[in-house]
């Protein structure tokens, strides 16, 4: 059983990275394209183990390092750290399950901003773009347009229920 879900979570992962970086590639509407990648990361990380949250959020981010061009670790760094943010509030948005929608608004703004930041330092010049806001606030709206099938599609490929009181331990 422990070895079918760390499969399940990596055949997932593969998967939103490679639609992300194919798919989301070609088809951005205004310009934009939704952050799968970061929202799978944002959905398992609420019923992983915290290590396990936070080497999903490595693991997705260094394999989108690798297929797209961006500096080596620049996701990694920006997904490892909304795992760690997610596992934190993850009471807080199970307590009050209105909140989760606009947590994904939120964790998806602040990680492209975070990515946009970090971009600009190792030479990226993200923020000199002009249409930046644009690719912060799109992606986030895309996702939260997304956020009800990934966050659904989570507790079920884990086989865990939705509550926390039965969390996942692998």
């Amino acid at each position: 059983m422990k070895a079918r879900r760390i499969v399940i979570l990596v055949l997932v992962v593969l998967v939103a990275v490679a639609i992300q970086t194919t798919v989301f590639v070609r088809i951005r509407p205004f310009d934009a394209a939704p952050s799968l990648v970061l929202l799978v990361v944002l959905a398992y990380a609420r019923y992983l183990p915290a290590e396990f949250a936070l080497l999903l959020g490595f693991g997705a981010g260094l394999l989108q390092d690798l297929l797209s061009d961006t500096p080596l670790g620049l996701w990694a760094l920006v997904l490892t750290t909304l795992a760690f943010v997610t596992v934190r509030v993850r009471e807080r948005l199970e307590d009050d399950f209105g909140l989760l929608g606009p947590y994904v608004l939120v964790a998806t703004v602040g990680a492209l901003t975070l990515f946009s930041v970090l971009g600009t330092i190792f030479g990226e010049r993200t923020l000199a773009d002009a249409a930046v806001l644009k690719k912060i606030l799109l992606p986030a709206v895309y996702n939260t347009l997304l956020a009800p099938l990934i966050l659904a599609m989570a507790p079920r490929t884990l086989g865990v229920a939705r509550r926390r009181s039965a969390s996942l331990s692998l």
